[in-house]
C-alpha cells in the first residue's frame, strides 16, 4: 500500500493550540489528522480490505502503570493474553453477564460429569426401593451421604465460579 503525506502550514500559536488539542486527545497530531479525514470522509473506500480489518479493532492508550496492572490481572484470572481479558471485560459489561475462562469452563463440565454420575446413584437407589422396598436395606447411610457429600461439592464448586465471575465483572451490584 502506497502513503501519502498531507501537510498544512499553521503559525506558532495554531500549532501550539494543535498539539495540546492533540495530546488531550491521546493522539499522535498525524493520527488525529488521519482520523479526522476518516470523519470527514467516511463513504470513500480507498482500500475495502484496510478499513474492513480494521473496523473490528478498537485501540486504547494505558499508562505503564495500568499496563502492568492489567497484565497481571489477566494472567490471575487465567487469560494467556491481555487482549483477550479485556475483551471479555467488555462483552461482559455489555451483556451484564459473566466471561468464563477455558479454565472455568473445564471446572463446571467435570462438576457436571459428577453431577450426572449422582444422577444415575440416584435412579439406581430409586430402581431398589421400587422393584421391591424389602431390599431398601441394602441402600445404606452411608451411600447417601456419599451423594449428599457430591452434591455439596458440586454446588461449591459452582458457587465459587459465579462468585469468582461475579467479583470480576462487577455483575453482584446489579440490582
Amino acid at each position: 500500500m502506497v502513503k501519502h503525506t498531507v501537510k498544512t502550514s499553521l503559525d506558532d500559536e495554531d500549532k501550539e493550540k494543535w498539539q495540546h488539542f492533540c495530546h488531550l486527545n491521546g493522539l499522535t497530531e498525524s493520527g488525529m489528522v488521519r482520523m479526522m479525514i476518516n470523519q470527514v470522509l467516511p463513504d470513500i473506500a480507498c482500500n475495502d480490505e484496510f478499513n474492513h480489518a480494521k473496523s473490528n479493532k478498537v485501540t486504547i492508550r494505558l499508562s505503564d502503570h495500568d499496563i502492568q496492572k492489567l497484565t497481571t490481572q489477566a494472567q490471575q484470572e487465567g487469560y494467556i493474553h491481555r487482549t483477550s481479558w479485556v475483551t471479555a471485560c467488555v462483552q461482559s459489561n455489555l451483556t451484564r453477564s459473566p466471561v468464563l475462562t477455558k479454565e472455568e469452563i473445564k471446572a463446571l463440565r467435570e462438576s457436571n460429569r459428577q453431577l450426572a454420575a449422582v444422577g444415575r446413584n440416584l435412579n439406581q437407589i430409586a430402581r431398589v426401593l421400587n422393584i421391591d422396598f424389602r431390599h431398601s436395606d441394602k441402600i445404606t447411610k452411608e451411600m447417601i451421604e456419599v451423594l449428599d457429600n457430591k452434591i455439596n461439592e458440586h454446588k461449591a464448586i459452582v458457587n465459587n465460579l459465579i462468585s469468582q465471575n461475579s467479583k470480576r465483572w462487577n455483575l453482584g451490584n446489579e440490582q
